[in-house]
């Protein structure tokens, strides 16, 4: 009686939510959780099979790639599939579509909240995909971070597919579990030296690491002198990558096959990563690679990760940027951009985004002097004058640098769009952090509405 108390009060709440025009995707399962402490319990029964993905960057693409995978499959997935990824999150995602069963449950994880949801939900397998520094006022350095995640780990009977090339994520091999290990090998992207790198000493013995090369921060190939600590033979390996037509194509090697020229429209080098942790998944779990391979060229994802919103004029792309590997990483992408361009970084300090915003000055922004064909960057957000400063001893020339400065509780998201698109430009990268992006993303889509009502006149 009390977990039905829970549900419908559960429901009741997304419907208020609903019927004000927000967002149903953590409050409900807060407050079902406040009535039913239990009711994760209840979700892990329901899940035939349960599969979490955790680490820090690359869940919510890695855990909406599986689920797209899955549903090619099974007739029932449950997922928490809109980045809400605390245990409030994963109960909103029971609430908003309450079955008996499920074959699959597939959730994205948060590092911190980790332990409390493995308390109740028990997966068959775990995704590690990376540790790197994110929301060091709530996480601190990523020795903790990832400690966390290894002692929650210690009790459960699962197998756990890592990232075999962040040093970080091999030390799980020393739990004793079944693993399969993935990653991506050397090819044109790859660099001999990296400006960021957040952990450069052996988990196991703290010696120094050797690199031969590196894809990103301190994902690459590496070996310890000292103890001999060394990527893990993979099960599951991208070859190769080209670049055609802003679209990724890879080949990927596992132990008794090879797939050619697979197609990924995502950019970035961390989406190899994302796609190679999900097609190793996917394949480890007996799925038919055919299938498989379909859906992940098939796949379109739309919650600000290298979203496309196409203008008459111009191409915007959202891009959620919080942390100095992911916003380090980004600016990699539009350095190799050779279109006309302008960028708006949105950097907020809510709680969810971490109030410790020093990260931006982790994060390799000297190429954006050097980024051809860039007309205008403008700053925003409640943090506005601290990203444009950041800019400055970035030696960006400051008459392109635009700051729109916050008024009282205005954040100045909307002004900044608004006068970002009027840029005569091909295209235009949005970069805003986690609390940001959402605002960003419904302002961009009440701009294209406009945009496509004007044309139809």
């Amino acid at each position: 009686m009390v977990l039905r108390s829970s549900i419908l009060i559960g429901k009741l709440t997304k419907f208020a939510l609903n019927a004000v025009g927000m967002g149903a995707t953590a409050l409900p399962g807060k407050v079902a959780l406040k009535i039913d402490p239990d009711l994760l319990s209840v979700l892990d029964a329901r899940c035939e099979k349960k599969v979490i993905v955790t680490g820090t960057n690359g869940k919510t693409t890695t855990n909406n790639l599986i689920y797209h995978i899955l549903t090619g499959k099974y007739g029932s997935v449950l997922s928490n599939l809109k980045g809400a990824n605390m245990p409030q999150g994963v109960a909103s995602a029971f609430i908003n579509n309450t079955k008996k069963k499920y074959d699959w449950g597939v959730f994205e994880v948060d590092e911190g909240s980790f332990k409390e949801v493995v308390n109740y939900i028990k997966p068959d397998y775990v995704i590690i995909t990376n540790f790197f520094r994110d929301q060091l006022d709530r996480y601190g350095e990523i020795e903790h971070t990832s400690q966390i995640v290894y002692d929650a780990l210690k009790p459960l009977d699962s197998t756990l597919i890592l990232n075999a090339d962040d040093p970080s994520v091999v030390k799980f091999k020393e739990l004793g579990k079944k693993n399969v290990y993935y990653g991506v090998s050397e090819n044109d992207f790859s660099d001999k030296y990296q400006m960021v790198i957040e952990t450069r000493f052996c988990p196991l013995c703290m010696d120094r690491l050797e690199y031969e090369y590196f894809n990103y921060g301190q994902l690459g190939k590496y070996y310890c002198k000292n103890c001999g600590l060394e990527n893990p033979t993979y099960d599951y390996r991208i070859s190769s990558i080209k670049y055609r037509n802003d679209e990724y194509y890879f080949d990927v090697v596992a132990a008794d096959k090879k797939i050619e020229n697979l197609r990924f429209g995502y950019e970035g080098i961390y989406n190899a990563y994302n796609c190679c942790a999900a097609l190793a998944f996917c394949l480890e779990i007996g799925m038919d690679v055919e299938m498989v391979t379909e859906r992940i060229e098939n796949f379109e994802y739309h919650l600000g990760r290298m979203e496309n919103f196409e203008f008459p004029d111009k191409t915007v792309k959202l891009v959620l940027s919080k942390n100095p590997i992911g916003l380090t990483e980004v600016i990699k992408v539009i350095f190799s951009d050779e279109r006309k361009k302008s960028v708006l970084f949105i950097l907020n300090d809510n709680p969810a985004d971490g109030k410790d915003i020093s990260w931006i000055w982790d994060a390799d922004m000297g190429r954006l002097k050097d980024i051809k064909n860039l007309d205008s960057v403008y700053c925003s957000g409640i943090r506005a004058e601290d990203i444009a400063l950041r800019i400055k001893y970035a030696d960006v020339p400051s008459k392109i640098v635009k700051t729109i400065k916050r008024v009282k509780r205005e954040d100045g998201i909307e002004t900044a769009i608004s006068q970002v698109l009027t840029e005569k430009v091909d295209v235009v990268y949005v970069l805003p952090t986690y609390t940001a992006v959402f605002k960003a993303r419904d302002i961009l889509l009440k701009h294209l509405k406009s945009s496509e009502s004007s044309l139809k006149d």
